[in-house]
């Protein structure tokens, strides 16, 4: 794939994004869940798109032999296993959620943890280990050869891991402090308001109104372009900031409402430039119902 198609492809993943959000909510949650039912899907996906892929994890498991990756990869690579995801990914499958996830989420490393649980779960049998151990050194090796990672992202990763496994955080923490050059100076707030409540540009009782609908409005269930859409309504009406980071104010509403907003990703693509003209009805909607007297 030349650069131009890539390029090309990336855009057409946005696109999807854009118009399958809730599918694309869905599948990440499902995939950050604690159950491994997101693990066993995109296997099922690589058995159907590459038949062979099947066969050699069963002979690999039945001779014990699970370190040796290398006839795994060379039957992906027979397979064109890149060319055959870019034919399947608009068509009614997991295809698309799972590229999209792939390139534009945290992707990788969930798959490492939620793998590293069926080998860690007492109540798997032997087979479903060495299979989940084997899948692991692929899911590694596969996201550096494609460029997504690089071994050294996954050695700061491993690092952290043994931090957080090992209760040394606050240690962590604070050595990285100490080493810091830059002085850091603590903000001064006359009291702990959340960072939601400071955002918001609006006074008293009119705040509140509005925090309140905000809640309401969350409580609902939406996610990812909806909220988004809030986001787009508000602004419009002069209620929050154009200078607020899109990455602080993901946080700040979820922080604040303490649920599950969507990913930030699929959120952030719905408020790039243009979005508002292309979806003008549904945000007018919203400003009606935001709009505080």
């Amino acid at each position: 794939m030349s650069q131009q198609e890539y390029d090309a492809f990336r855009e057409q993943m946005k696109q999807w994004m854009f118009d399958n959000s809730d599918i694309y909510d869905e599948f990440e949650e499902m995939m950050n869940s604690q159950s491994d039912m997101g693990v066993q899907q995109i296997m099922a996906q690589a058995m159907t798109l590459i038949p062979e892929y099947g066969k050699l994890i069963s002979k690999k498991i039945n001779s014990g032999n699970a370190d040796d990756v290398a006839e795994v990869e060379a039957a992906f690579e027979k397979a064109n296993l890149a060319e055959e995801l870019v034919n399947q990914f608009g068509k009614a499958s997991t295809v698309p959620a799972m590229i999209c996830w792939l390139f534009f989420g945290r992707s990788f490393e969930t798959m490492v943890e939620n793998l590293e649980r069926i080998v860690k779960d007492p109540t798997q049998n032997q087979s479903d280990k060495l299979f989940a151990t084997q899948a692991i050194k692929l899911v590694i090796e596969q996201s550096i050869i494609s460029g997504i990672r690089t071994a050294e992202d996954w050695g700061k990763y491993g690092n952290l891991r043994n931090i957080t496994n090992n209760n040394n955080a606050l240690e962590w923490a604070l050595s990285n402090l100490e080493e810091s050059d830059e002085e850091l100076t603590p903000l001064n707030r006359p009291e702990q308001v959340s960072v939601l409540d400071g955002m918001i540009l609006l006074d008293g009782e009119k705040k509140k109104m509005l925090l309140d609908k905000i809640g309401e409005y969350i409580n609902t269930g939406v996610k990812g372009k909806r909220v988004a859409f809030m986001i787009l309504a508000l602004r419009g009406l002069g209620y929050l900031p154009e200078i607020t980071s899109d990455r602080q104010l993901f946080m700040a509403l979820k922080t604040h409402f303490n649920t599950y907003i969507g990913s930030d990703k699929s959120i952030y693509a719905y408020l790039e430039n243009g979005i508002s003209t292309q979806f003008k009805s549904e945000i007018d909607n919203l400003t009606v119902y935001f709009k505080v007297d």
